[in-house]
């Protein structure tokens, strides 16, 4: 049976750094993390030894307690873990390393820049960011793509839109006007897109009309 996690509080004086703690920040990342703090507290536990011959020594989360102590907190949120002293130096490494890195195509549709500068992205983040999207953007041709691409009609063609709000109506128009499903890249918010010419719609209409 698995252990459930359980969070305790502890005297924030009473933990102690390990001394071979290899994690480094520079002095922008430190006030990020005292920025995180002062809006939103210890959302995020410290990691904490409890074997007899490790205990107190923070496994996970020592620059948080140091920033935490400067600031005036007296207690921490802790997770307890009970490991040999090697066990502890894999988990410290493992903890630090093994960090997901960022989908720049997400942070790039769903978060303003602004707001990604106010919560501690660099300038050479946000560059990296779009530059990345931009790259992914221009490498999808209707050759590799999933589904045909939507012309960009939303910033250089003028349109005109027919709403269908039930499944039978936009059916019964795929099939008149023959449309095939296809898909804006920039934006995943949006719906599913048709998109035809004018020429093509003509030509259509031309061929419905002589048969009727």
């Amino acid at each position: 049976m698995e252990n459930k996690l359980k969070i305790v509080y502890k005297d924030i004086d009473s933990l102690i750094e390990p001394t071979y703690n290899p994690r480094k920040i520079t002095a922008k990342q430190r006030e990020d993390i005292k920025k995180s703090l002062q809006t939103f507290g210890f959302v995020q536990p410290l990691v904490v030894n409890i074997h007899p011959d490790r205990l107190n020594i923070v496994v996970g989360g020592n620059q948080r307690l140091k920033i935490a102590k400067a600031m005036g907190y007296t207690e921490a949120p802790c997770i307890e873990v009970c490991l040999d002293e090697q066990a502890e130096k894999e988990l410290n490494l493992r903890l630090n390393k093994n960090q997901a890195e960022f989908d720049f195509e997400m942070l790039n549709e769903f978060f303003d820049k602004k707001f990604l500068f106010e919560v501690g992205f660099t300038d050479k983040e946000i560059g990296k960011i779009q530059s990345e999207f931009e790259e992914k953007f221009k490498a999808i041709t209707n050759d590799n793509a999933e589904m045909p691409i939507v012309q960009q009609f939303n910033e250089k063609y003028s349109t005109i839109m027919i709403f269908c709000d039930n499944e039978m109506d936009l059916n019964w128009l795929r099939n008149v006007l023959k449309l095939q499903k296809m898909k804006d890249y920039k934006n995943s918010k949006v719906g599913e897109a048709h998109v035809l010419t004018v020429q093509r719609f003509q030509e259509i209409w031309e061929e419905v009309t002589n048969v009727n």
